[in-house]
């Protein structure tokens, strides 16, 4: 008998190779087309007239202007809208210091829409010569420039180098600083008695200096809401008389007020031989 034929062994041992490399061949000619027809789309969509950006929305900003706003984000009208991602421009609005937040939502073929929370100067800071920006979410967030307000009130006698070298303790300070300014104004003095100077003593007392003759007030330590609303009741037991000073800082009698009012001239004589002279006014305590 003669031997069988040899082909069909062989060829039932290269058929699984065979087809595992054309299987192979094939994806990578469809990955291949597939890479290039991805690389004509990019091409056509960052090229095409289509995709420009025709219109500019911004909101949300009122210290910046648009111009400001547009030329820190780099981006203009014209701009292809697939230039930048809407998350490298967020990233860029928000490394303004005056921009708190910020949103960008593309819309095709060509809107960009941007909004923008800004944040909110609430009191400057003095560390030696330098001034800067506190910011209502407790945060020291740029120094103090032309064009920056200058209304607000100025804390003083913090220590640079604790400051800048004890984060808990500048966190703290700064958090503490803008509770205090909330108080304030919910125990209804913000209007009447408006802050000049929020002056920490080193063992980080708190005292205020306000209205228009810088009417020394004590507060001591947090917390402070009740100390102001006793404030209040002070001056509207004193009406148009004016303190020189407030204590509200008795650890002892926290139920205790020194007040000493300011001195009042006596109405001045008309004979020379009784010169005008000036009446002091006590120190009280309620």
């Amino acid at each position: 008998m003669p031997p069988p034929p040899r082909t069909g062994k062989l060829w039932r041992r290269l058929r699984g190779p065979l087809v595992a490399l054309l299987q192979v061949a094939a994806l990578g000619g469809a990955v291949a087309g597939a890479v290039a027809g991805g690389r004509l789309l990019r091409d056509y969509l960052h090229t095409s007239p289509h995709f420009a950006i025709a219109s500019l929305r911004i909101d949300g900003n009122e210290r910046i202007d648009d111009e400001a706003l547009l030329a820190h984000a780099g981006v203009s009208l014209g701009d292809n809208v697939f230039a930048q991602s809407p998350e490298e421009l967020q990233a860029r609005l928000e490394a303004h210091p005056w921009v708190a937040r910020a949103r960008v939502e593309r819309r095709l073929p060509g809107t960009l829409t941007i909004h923008v929370e800004e944040r909110r100067a609430v009191a400057t800071l003095a560390l030696d010569a330098e001034l800067y920006l506190i910011g209502d979410d407790g945060t020291l967030f740029k120094p103090l420039e032309d064009g920056d307000p200058s209304d607000l009130p100025v804390v003083t006698g913090i220590e640079r180098r604790r400051f800048v070298r004890d984060r808990p303790y500048r966190t703290s300070t700064l958090v503490e600083i803008v509770a205090l300014l909330h108080d304030y104004r919910m125990a209804g003095l913000w209007r009447r008695e408006p802050i000049g100077e929020i002056h920490l003593r080193p063992n980080d007392d708190v005292v205020l200096f306000v209205g228009d003759d810088g009417m020394e007030v004590r507060l001591g330590k947090a917390p402070y809401l009740a100390k102001l609303r006793k404030l209040r009741r002070v001056l509207d037991r004193l009406g148009d008389e004016r303190a020189l000073y407030v204590y509200l800082d008795n650890v002892r009698r926290p139920d205790r007020v020194t007040v000493r009012l300011k001195e009042v001239p006596l109405p001045a004589l008309e004979t020379s031989e009784n010169p005008p002279s000036r009446r002091r006014a006590p120190e009280s305590e309620s």
